[in-house]
């Protein structure tokens, strides 16, 4: 398989990190939708969005959930990532939306503080996205586990994805972290002794 993108996108990062849990091969692609790249992506993805993934019978791939819905499903015996029923899998998948969420919005934030010049910054707009990712980081940071992982054996869909949402504001904007979340912390912090977790967590921005 073939995974296009690059690991600062945290909707990428998520999917190379459940193929390494899932002990999936996996080819990458470190391409960046805002460069050069865009043309090569837009031909793989009409809306030119990363992550795709690309099956070995060609099959083309997109968006992070119906990504990791297939992976889940094709999964080795024992890999799943969110439980297939019952109430675990109404928790896991709610925190992986709260994570997912967060995310989201921290990427908004990149785009209108990071990127936009600043004689356009829109201050009342960034402060709704800030509290937004605050929000969720605090929602976050009631619904982790205190210890541990919310898997059996280890970290689960929701874990990562709230690993990833911490990870990548540390990343982009660090200021966003100042009220404090001790629990999502460590659990970043716990992320860190995973080797798929650690090995896809980019340098700093």
């Amino acid at each position: 398989m073939i995974l296009y993108g690059r690991n600062l996108s945290p909707y990428t990062r998520r999917v190379a990190i459940w193929c390494a849990l899932q002990g999936r091969e996996v080819e990458r692609r470190e391409l960046m939708v805002a460069g050069p790249d865009f043309d090569e992506i837009k031909a793989h993805n009409p809306v030119a969005r990363v992550p795709i993934l690309i099956l070995n019978d060609g099959t083309h791939l997109i968006e992070t959930f119906a990504i990791c819905d297939y992976l889940d499903e094709t999964a080795p015996n024992g890999t799943r990532l969110i439980p297939d029923s019952g109430s675990a899998r109404m928790e896991c998948l709610r925190r992986l939306a709260v994570a997912n969420s967060t995310a989201e919005k921290a990427v908004a934030m990149v785009y209108e503080k990071n990127r936009r010049p600043e004689e356009f910054h829109w201050r009342d707009w960034q402060d709704r996205v800030a509290g937004q990712i605050q929000g969720g980081l605090a929602e976050l940071d009631k619904v982790v586990p205190g210890a541990g992982w919310s898997g059996a054996s280890g970290p689960d869909g929701g874990d990562i994805a709230a690993i990833i949402a911490y990870q990548f504001v540390e990343n982009t904007n660090p200021w966003l972290l100042e009220p404090g979340y001790p629990r999502l912390a460590a659990l970043a912090e716990r992320g860190m002794g995973v080797e798929a977790i650690a090995a896809t967590k980019p340098p700093v921005a």
